[in-house]
């Protein structure tokens, strides 16, 4: 099945699709395949110009999003998108933004495993269920000197004891609360770029 990879950079958004594809567009910037590294190399040297949303189309996407990767250290993470039996859901708040609860897999973790412990320490739920596997999502950072591609594999979760939420104060976790869908929709409500598909696909 044909994959589409939007990778963020900061505030832009790359999205590399396949030829029969259909694209919009509407506030993004075209670019052909062989431009790409460049362009990655501008946006992370801070020269580029462009718009903000950067569509590549290729034959296989899969084949040129692995040879992007090289311009960055992967790091491989997990989370969560729960929901309790009310049908609200888990949000964390981390460095001034509303999250979802993730983390980082260890060494030889399984993915699914990697997920729930993370939900589990940022925000102590005990009683988790893994329902299924929701999307990945990739964005990229600076951090000591590197770039670096974080892949987050995101899975939909159950809880069923969701009394007792305590902020893994540690990760920078000042609040862990359970919404409504309005809640996403305030307009003070602050989130990143990464996660904005992720809650605008949510069915409540």
């Amino acid at each position: 099945m044909p994959q589409n990879y939007k990778i963020f950079i900061n505030n832009i958004q790359i999205i590399i699709v396949n030829f029969n594809e259909p694209i919009s567009l509407k506030d993004a910037q075209k670019i052909k395949q062989e431009n790409l590294s460049k362009t990655i190399f501008q946006i992370t040297s801070g020269v580029y110009t462009g718009k903000n949303i950067i569509i590549v189309q290729t034959e296989d996407s899969k084949i040129l999003f692995n040879a992007q990767k090289k311009h960055f250290k992967v790091i491989k993470a997990a989370g969560g998108i729960v929901f309790n039996d009310k049908g609200q859901l888990l949000l964390i708040k981390r460095l001034g933004k509303w999250d979802l609860p993730k983390g980082k897999i260890e060494k030889g973790e399984n993915t699914k495993l990697a997920a729930l412990r993370e939900v589990h320490e940022e925000c102590g739920l005990h009683f988790l269920g893994l329902v299924s596997k929701n999307t990945t999502t990739y964005h990229a950072y600076f951090l000591k000197g590197q770039w670096i591609l974080k892949q987050t594999h995101w899975f939909n979760m159950i809880a069923w004891d969701d009394k007792n939420l305590v902020p893994q104060t540690e990760e920078d976790i000042t609040e862990v609360r359970w919404v409504n869908k309005d809640f996403l929709l305030k307009k003070d409500f602050e989130t990143y770029d990464t996660l904005k598909p992720i809650f605008e696909s949510l069915k409540f």
